[in-house]
């Protein structure tokens, strides 16, 4: 060690200049720092979701549709809100990437005259409004889709084209073009308008990402300096902490950039993981510097001992951290790989910056450098601890136990479940508008269910369509958040009805009669406005779109699997749900699992390495109980509160695991080294002198810092900062109180002759 400090002195200018500069070169990247909200990123290349999903753009169109709602409390049947609709119409039509616009003016009424059908606009002019109000509220298409029940609210519709749909700076620009136009418009009538729908939630997904980014990053950091400057009020207690952790996360986020990777929802914090990480291997240097000085050692003979101390622990942590979260680094889904990727290079990166920049920073002072303790709270004379654990370790250990009981209870009723529309705040746009739908007009919500027929010109056949009815019957049925559905049998019906009246049956009981419907329907259209999109070119698929209210994920994919099977029973008849609600409703459910089992992998594989370096199964049982514990804990407390397990608090987890870890490793480090030469009481008292006051500080530290996500409109940031935080400090507990105890019931049992 002491060639080790020699060989840092000689060079410590040349390794901060090189190191300074290193990092600066690879910043230059960031300049091309990207965002993205891509549902297909969540995805593997070869997932049979997004290959099914892709043939249903390719038949269908897709499925990217805007939604804008207003109100108007006189009835949307006044002049004022007929005129607003047909303006909004002909101005969302000039949008660029808009394909088609439907709303209560455009919309397609059939109606016939003598032996002519007539399918035409519903409302071209603010004119005979009370005749128009009096159809709308007995037209099953309209009410519950384009009109709310009391004819008070409406939508319009804004499909974007199948080639630019998908891609998110489309949605983006789209967004901003509504928003503009909606502005300009609120202005003039006083209305408030709504926005919802699948391409607002992949906008939102990046400019809300984006603005965390810009704001909460910075704000995080400067929170870093100011506690670090509270605690210390000592240039040093602020630079070496703060080079470590800014350096690693400036590199990590270099390295991402430069490997192609974009920033979205679940990495964009990758900064703060990482200062979790790092803040952890510096805190623990820097406090055991500060403490060899004050006892009057020289600079360099500090360093050294510091190093040599905190050396062991620091690999330890850095290599349990690189390796468990390398697990998520091997999975499929680009999200979670990256974020293993990061956080695996991020602990190599601060491990070598904590035991080569840091002490080279240290060596730089000057031996009158003034020494300030710290001023919240100063560890390093402790003495009696070990005593007091030592006689109520049984008291200590039995309270733990019963809160281990009252909090595990809650894990019953914990849930692993979330929604697209609710991982925003109330208060952001796209949350607002799908509420607001919702409450007002229909189910914000929209699934694509395409029904094989089993045949070409299937969907044809006067069986197959009243199967499609006898279906959206049993569905509402079993389905009340399901409002609206509609497919092309809607316009057979409607058809029907107006070319036979007098008839009792509502659909025709003849093939081709259907097909002479749909032709003289789709004749009769204006351009623009074909019906390509609702059948596949063969006539064998239908498509069938339902408006649904916003549930909880695992409710979604409950009905999906009711309609899969539903469709079963009738064969040769077969269906599909498809659409980007259906994906995200996949995709939430998958992520979140698939990070439960990485964490659990990655605990898997620490246990493994505590178990190889100190051979002792007891020791690996006490090893794990303080860094499992708050996790569990935090989850009983979910449970009761009524908080699911989302992406935000799966995520959670893995950090919490990771800073447990560490202080559980310095903690058994100090502690073991001491036991050797010491008796229990005075080991103890050892460790808290020597680590106490670093895992103090930087539980306090982080915890603040992590408050910040609070402020976010992603709700599971705001998750994230609740369960984090709540978790960190269980740890810290658990690591001073609850592990010592443990430990004085197990040297009391072997008759402290351990050491």
């Amino acid at each position: 060690m002491q060639r080790y400090i020699d060989f840092l002195d000689r060079y410590k200018y040349h390794l901060i200049v090189l190191t300074t500069l290193v990092t600066l070169t690879l910043s230059v990247s960031l300049r091309s720092l990207a965002f993205e909200g891509s549902y297909r990123i969540w995805f593997d290349a070869d997932s049979h979701i997004i290959t099914s999903y892709d043939r249903f753009r390719d038949t269908f169109g897709g499925d990217d549709t805007f939604v804008v709602a207003f109100e108007e409390p006189e009835g949307i049947f006044t002049p004022k809100a007929i005129e607003t609709i047909l303006t909004l119409t002909r101005n969302f039509e000039r949008i660029e990437g808009v394909q088609k616009i439907d709303s209560l003016s455009n919309y397609q009424q059939i109606r016939s005259e003598e032996d002519d059908v007539i399918v035409e606009d519903f409302i071209t002019t603010p004119q005979h409004l009370k005749q128009k109000a009096k159809e709308a509220m007995q037209d099953r298409l309209v009410v519950d889709h384009l009109l709310s029940k009391d004819g008070k609210s409406t939508l319009i519709s804004v499909k974007l084209s199948s080639q630019q749909g998908s891609d998110e700076a489309v949605n983006i620009a789209v967004m901003h073009a509504l928003q503009t136009q909606l502005k300009a418009m609120e202005a003039k009538t006083g209305y408030r308008f709504y926005i919802s729908g699948v391409p607002a939630i992949t906008a939102s997904l990046v400019t809300v990402s984006q603005h965390d980014a810009m704001r909460l990053m910075p704000l995080a950091v400067v929170t870093v300096v100011f506690l670090l400057w509270l605690l210390f009020r000592d240039v040093m207690g602020v630079l070496i902490p703060s080079v470590v952790i800014v350096f690693t996360f400036l590199m990590v986020l270099s390295m991402q950039m430069l490997l192609g990777y974009k920033l979205n929802n679940f990495t964009v914090n990758i900064p703060s993981f990482i200062s979790a990480i790092a803040i952890a291997d510096a805190m623990h240097l820097f406090l055991a510097w500060v403490q060899l000085r004050r006892k009057g050692l020289k600079n360099k003979e500090a360093v050294r001992e510091a190093l040599q101390h905190n050396l062991l622990p620091i690999a330890m942590t850095s290599f349990t951290t690189a390796t468990g979260f390398a697990t998520l680094g091997m999975s499929a889904i680009e999200p979670i790989a990256t974020l293993g990727i990061a956080i695996t290079a991020g602990a190599l990166i601060a491990f070598v910056l904590s035991v080569t920049l840091a002490p080279a920073i240290l060596l730089t002072l000057k031996e009158d450098y003034p020494v300030k303790p710290v001023r919240l709270i100063d560890l390093g004379r402790v003495s009696g601890y070990g005593a007091f654990i030592l006689r109520y370790d049984k008291q200590i250990v039995g309270a733990f136990v019963v809160l281990f009981l009252l909090l595990g209870y809650g894990l019953r009723d914990l849930k692993v479940d979330s929604n697209s529309i609710k991982y925003f705040s109330a208060d952001t746009v796209v949350r607002s508008g799908s509420d607001f739908i919702e409450s007002h007009v229909t189910g914000p919500m929209v699934y694509e269910v395409v029904i094989d027929s089993g045949k070409n010109e299937g969907i044809k056949a006067p069986r197959f369509l009243e199967t499609v009815v006898k279906f959206e019957e049993a569905l509402k049925a079993a389905y009340p958040s399901v409002r609206f559905s509609y497919s092309l049998k809607d316009i057979v019906q409607r058809m029907q009805k107006v070319l036979n009246p007098e008839s009792n049956q509502t659909l025709p009981q003849d093939k081709n009669l259907v097909a002479q419907y749909l032709l003289l329907y789709s004749m009769s259209l204006p351009q623009g406005m074909e019906i390509n999109d609702r059948i596949d070119t063969h006539e064998r698929y239908l498509r069938l779109t339902l408006n649904c209210n916003i549930q909880e994920t695992s409710k979604d994919l409950a009905m999906i699997a009711w309609i899969k099977a539903w469709w079963q029973k009738y064969p040769p008849y077969s269906a599909d749900v498809q659409g980007q609600t259906a994906i995200f409703a996949y995709m939430q459910s998958s992520v979140t699992q698939t990070l439960i089992i990485s964490i659990g992998m990655t605990l898997l594989i620490v246990m493994g390495a505590m178990l190889l370096i100190y051979r002792n199964l007891k020791m690996l049982l006490l090893f794990i109980l303080p860094n499992v514990a708050p996790i569990l804990l935090v989850g009983g407390v979910m449970g009761y509160a009524g908080i699911n397990v989302d992406i935000g608090v799966a995520i959670s987890a893995a950090v919490i695991l990771g800073i447990a870890v560490d202080d559980t490793i310095h903690f058994f480090s100090k502690f073991f080294r001491a036991i050797k030469h010491q008796s229990f009481e005075t080991a103890i008292d050892e460790v808290i002198r020597h680590s106490g006051n670093a895992m103090i500080l930087t539980t306090f530290i982080l915890s603040f810092t992590f408050t910040m996500f609070a402020l976010s409109s992603f709700m599971p940031n705001v998750h994230f900062a609740i369960v984090t935080v709540t978790a960190l400090n269980l740890a810290l507990l658990l690591d001073l109180v609850l592990l010592p105890a443990l430990l004085s019931l197990v040297y009391r049992k072997d008759g402290f002759d351990n050491n």
